[in-house]
């Protein structure tokens, strides 16, 4: 959901960012700024998440997301035409789900704030509906077993590889990274409608 059903905006990452760091500098009691963003970056690209980073650190696993809530993000987002729309036309082609490390409350504020209906989902998994967030397999074993359907009936759409594209094929469903381009994705997306011809091939 984050960073896939809103596009995160330079400003968006600046408040988040910083959020971040400040968070894990009081965790582990780390004043000099540099060696925060250092270590906790090195610690990203080993876990893949930042549910994961604080996971790894003995914390619980929505300790990261009770953090994010501290944040006034509905200022930093707008909605946008082109994913509502795009949603919508996809919802008429195949039934769409939402799998997403955010609690349960944020997602509904985050969506009605995004003017997209809560139900154009078919299956809601919040980070709280699973013991370990992304990029852990649970989630994504738990959507297939929601959906009765053979993993490769399933495309996981996300905008991060190590956190949305990798899990999800290791349980060999089909992925679509939106936002940018790898050759680690079946299929990738600069733009969100371009989901729509994605989406359409891979029906075919």
């Amino acid at each position: 959901m984050g960073g896939t059903l809103y596009k995160e905006t330079p400003d968006f990452k600046n408040v988040h960012d910083k959020h971040l760091y400040a968070t894990y500098a009081k965790l582990v009691g780390e004043q000099d700024i540099s060696k925060v963003k250092e270590n906790y970056d090195t610690l990203y690209k080993e876990h893949g998440s930042n549910s994961a980073v604080f996971r790894a650190l003995g914390m619980p696993s929505d300790f990261w997301h009770k953090a994010f809530d501290e944040l006034d993000v509905s200022s930093l987002l707008s909605p946008d035409p082109d994913i509502r729309d795009t949603l919508v036309v996809i919802k008429k082609l195949v039934p769409i789900s939402l799998f997403t490390n955010i609690k349960p409350h944020t997602i509904k504020t985050v969506l009605a704030h995004l003017q997209i209906p809560i139900a154009d989902f078919t299956y809601i998994i919040s980070g709280d509906d699973i013991s370990k967030r992304k990029p852990d397999p649970e989630g994504f074993r738990k959507m297939i077993e929601l959906t009765k359907l053979l993993p490769n009936e399933i495309m996981y759409v996300g905008d991060r590889v190590d956190v949305d594209v990798k899990p999800a094929k290791e349980l060999g469903m089909k992925t679509c990274i939106v936002w940018s381009s790898s050759k680690e994705s079946d299929y990738s997306v600069l733009t969100f409608p371009e989901l729509k011809e994605v989406i359409v091939t891979s029906t075919r």
